[in-house]
């Protein structure tokens, strides 16, 4: 998240990083249809960098790169750099996660595809694929975790965040998860504005019952910070330093 804090810092803000999730790759043994899958398919879709993290410790990918043919698509340019990083492949396309891909990828009459994401589920972008093709086969190879302690680090603060950031669904429901109050509100939201980056955030925090304030559909922090700065002229709320995690 270095680079994401620095333009907090740029945009003359405080960032703050509270870990909300964590992620564990599932046994590889527990994962042998997916692995079949991904070895019989034209297509391999990373839904993130975790699940480019959780196939590279597959055996098979170890230390070298594949010696059968799928072509992988990514969602994300992040997710991208990271399977190059981890194994040495170029991405043959990458999308945005905005519920495009049904129509972007396109299958041809013989080709298959294999999507890779989180036991959280696939999201809305790659779960219209799957509905709209029956060539398309989903497996779960990572999980995602809340992390422990959100609530406490947050009190600890000892002043009010001017905003919260989410770039992930599964982000926006630990975060929910961790801060929730008893009775189903967000008291420690009360003030605080909410931004959301990509429709897949922005329908988690909506199905949470949370306020969305800010919302850009791209994957474009910069311009995540910019909606919110139009947000605090908007609301007469300028101060010298915000705090933004």
């Amino acid at each position: 998240m270095h680079g994401v804090m620095q333009a907090v810092v740029e945009f003359g803000g405080i960032p703050i990083a509270l870990p909300a999730i964590e992620f564990q790759a599932l046994p590889v043994d527990a994962l042998r249809q997916a692995r079949e899958a991904v070895r019989s398919s034209t297509w391999v879709v990373l839904s993130s960098v975790n699940a480019v993290r959780a196939i590279a410790r597959w055996p098979e990918f170890k230390g070298c790169q594949p010696r059968w043919g799928p072509r992988f698509a990514v969602m994300g340019p992040v997710t991208g750099r990271e399977l190059r990083n981890s194994l040495g492949v170029e991405p043959a396309s990458t999308y945005r996660p905005d519920g495009r891909l049904a129509s972007q990828l396109g299958l041809a009459p013989t080709e298959t595809a294999t999507v890779l994401h989180s036991t959280a589920g696939p999201g809305p972008a790659l779960s219209q694929l799957r509905a709209n093709c029956d060539r398309v086969r989903a497996f779960p190879v990572y999980r995602t975790r809340c992390a422990e302690g959100l609530r406490t680090a947050l009190a600890r603060l000892g002043s009010p965040l001017d905003a919260v950031t989410f770039t992930s669904g599964s982000c926006v429901r630990c975060f929910a998860h961790g801060v929730r109050d008893q009775h189903g509100s967000y008291s420690l939201l009360r003030n605080t504005l909410v931004a959301c980056m990509g429709a897949t955030s922005r329908e988690a925090a909506a199905a949470a019952g949370m306020r969305v304030d800010v919302y850009v559909e791209g994957m474009s922090f910069h311009e995540l910070l910019e909606g919110l700065v139009l947000r605090f002229r908007k609301c007469g709320a300028e101060q010298a330093y915000r705090q933004v995690p």
